[in-house]
């Protein structure tokens, strides 16, 4: 497989063997477009020279996109649940910035119309703050890593460092900052996106890329020990490392009439299944357990069922078919799975998102599980898929909780967040290095101060557009309680 740099500054296959490719990966998730013949040194130059064809200015420069917000997310609820929807607009309203994170299709859709290197790696597809947290690594170590892949794929690189960059603007002016502070601290950002890629590629190897560490003590001691953020991060740690299952039945279950352990409810939030839905999703997990190791499926072999919950979560997700399973052991332990709907990388009526990289085919589910398992350090083991064929909808599953935590944003002060945000650049990079293609990714944005101050503009001009587009759907929202 050869990759070319044509004169649009599009990183691509050539057309060689390109039919066996597909015919070999048609049941997987493709990752033919990151895989390369070329050294890094090569990649590197290729990248340099694609600044030819895209300059930074031009990378820079925000693109008005003309678009119905209210009818794009009105389209993308549809295959939601109707009862969840009073609630999901209640937390897309709380803040410009919450309408920012729960609306990822609108900002896809605007990044498709904008100049782009589409310099092709796995990219989040959603790298915004709230989308990097705490979770266990299989060893049981704390890890701090980027947490959501809902809108992971293959992608070009700056979509993910735009969308940071959004998020430190929104997140600064929630925090009172002022114009000046948030530019530092978008600054600060991209040149660490910048400095860990040179890295990557000048210093490390291919395997060292590969084994780096996230685990949350080694990694603040060799990424920013002279900051004041791990005293906030020890005490989520401490948190987090009681976030586990027997946590979860304490909080989430209670004795029914029977004496039987099951879900509470918390409707509309949290109901049980039907009958014959909870005998569906049963026979799914039997599928979802052939996506895991075989010593997982060694593992979930010995608990059965007994009970299961719709229980929605997030913002941007929130209205989707999730589910809790409470699982009881053999021995009468319990392990709580979490089954979230795998929808397809946002699209809306009118606004296709297509971009070079799009696949039609894939199962959504393993296209998030694919990516997830790249882009982190080390996943959770349970991590697998499945796909209801009756239906068409594709799922994947996870433990629930399992250490999982977050830091509250607007609990930061400036230089608190100022490092959160230098830690999330550095993650951001070092995902994208685990694509080979990021080398070329490092020979177009090298150290230079002109990317940097190219997408700090762009991303300034983009957070007026989602101030726009937040009063636009909280208008719409008072308009129909009026008419009500």
């Amino acid at each position: 497989m050869l990759y070319i740099v044509n004169n649009g500054g599009v990183i691509k296959m050539t057309d060689t063997n390109r039919a066996d490719t597909q015919a070999a990966t048609s049941l997987h998730y493709d990752l033919s477009k990151i895989n390369i013949n070329k050294s890094v040194h090569e990649l590197i130059d290729a990248g340099k020279k694609v600044r030819d064809t895209v300059p930074f200015e031009k990378l820079g420069t925000f693109i008005p996109v003309k678009r119905n917000v209210v009818q794009g997310i009105s389209h993308v609820e549809q295959k939601m649940i109707s009862d969840l929807m009073p609630l999901r607009h209640k937390r897309l309203a709380a803040s410009a910035f919450s309408f920012f994170r729960g609306t990822d299709e609108l900002m896809a859709f605007d990044l498709s119309k904008q100049t782009s290197t589409n310099i092709p790696v796995v990219i989040s597809g959603d790298a915004h703050l709230g989308n990097f947290g705490f979770y266990a690594s299989p060893e049981r170590k704390l890890l701090f890593d980027l947490n959501d892949f809902d809108e992971s794929a293959i992608g070009s690189w700056d979509w993910d460092i735009r969308r940071l960059l959004v998020s430190i603007v929104l997140q600064g002016e929630q925090l009172g900052l002022d114009e000046d502070q948030i530019d530092s601290i978008m600054k600060s950002a991209v040149e660490t996106y910048q400095q860990i890629l040179s890295e990557c590629f000048e210093e490390h190897s291919a395997m060292e890329r590969y084994y780096f560490s996230t685990e949350v003590e080694s990694f603040l001691q060799s990424e920013d020990s002279g900051s004041s953020l791990p005293k906030v991060w020890r005490k989520i740690r401490d948190s987090a490392e009681e976030r586990n299952s027997d946590k979860v039945v304490k909080k989430f279950t209670t004795l029914d009439a029977r004496g039987h352990l099951v879900f509470k409810e918390n409707a509309p939030r949290t109901v049980h299944v039907s009958e014959s839905r909870f005998n569906e999703i049963s026979e799914h997990l039997k599928n979802y357990t052939r996506s895991v190791s075989p010593d997982v499926t060694v593992l979930l072999s010995q608990f059965h069922i007994s009970d299961i919950v719709r229980h929605s979560v997030g913002v941007g997700s929130f209205g989707t078919r999730c589910y809790l399973v409470l699982l009881t052991a053999i021995d009468g332990s319990h392990l709580v799975l979490q089954i979230k709907e795998a929808l397809q990388t946002r699209r809306f009526r009118g606004f296709d998102v297509t971009t070079p990289f799009s696949q039609s085919k894939p199962d959504n589910g393993e296209r998030i599980v694919t990516c997830q398992q790249i882009l982190q350090r080390a996943s959770d083991p349970l991590l697998g898929f499945y796909h209801n064929n009756k239906s068409g909808r594709s799922y994947y599953v996870r433990q629930f909780w399992d250490m999982k935590e977050s830091i509250n944003l607007d609990k930061l002060d400036e230089d608190d967040f100022q490092t959160y945000a230098k830690i999330c650049g550095l993650l951001l990079a070092r995902g994208h290095a685990q694509s080979p293609t990021a080398a070329v990714v490092h020979g177009y944005v090298g150290t230079k101060k002109k990317l940097v101050l190219a997408l700090m503009n762009w991303a300034n001009e983009y957070a007026k557009q989602v101030h726009k587009d937040y009063k636009e759907f909280t208008d719409s929202l008072d308009s129909d309680e009026t008419e009500e």
